[in-house]
């Protein structure tokens, strides 16, 4: 009876401790600054928390990262995800508010012509099954990710080199 809740003890004890540690792995720790970021053309701001951020992380991977890894846009290496860029988009898209907008209705980057059927959004999900289950929150934590990014690494993320050094 006693090596039984020894036995018990020990493998609770394990579990919990690799529960714990999976956490761990899982958490993000971006500072305050980084995760400030502009909400809109007026020149509001967002603080975004960690838990956003990890799920705008994961959401990023798994619905637009095979475009988009480190930034970059492969169908359209000339307009990256970098904070130039989005800012020349017309409309704006170096914010939460435009990049939520894009990837609902997406325009070429002069905003002259209707491309959603060239790239994902959630308007079309029978074409774009990676948008189909996404939230307004998902959409938003997805553009913070972005926007994020831009703060942390400006200087590699969404740069133009297809080498990175």
């Amino acid at each position: 009876m006693m090596l039984k809740r020894l036995i018990l003890i020990v493998v609770t004890t394990v579990y919990f401790a690799w529960q714990f540690q999976i956490g761990a792995a899982n958490a993000l720790d971006i500072k305050e600054r980084y995760r400030t970021v502009p909400l809109n053309d007026q020149g509001d701001t967002i603080v975004l928390s960690n838990e956003q951020a990890l799920a705008g992380k994961k959401l990023f991977n798994d619905a637009c990262a095979q475009c988009h890894f480190q930034g970059k846009t492969k169908p359209n290496p000339n307009v990256p995800l970098s904070k130039d860029a989005l800012a020349g988009a017309e409309p704006s898209r170096d914010n939460i508010e435009g990049l939520v907008d894009y990837m609902k209705h997406p325009t070429s980057y002069d905003g002259e012509e209707d491309i959603s059927l060239l790239h994902m959004n959630t308007e079309m999900p029978e074409l774009w099954p990676e948008m189909r289950n996404l939230s307004e929150e998902d959409l938003k934590v997805i553009a913070g990710h972005i926007l994020i990014q831009i703060n942390l690494d400006p200087e590699k993320w969404g740069t133009l080199s297809l080498i990175d050094n």
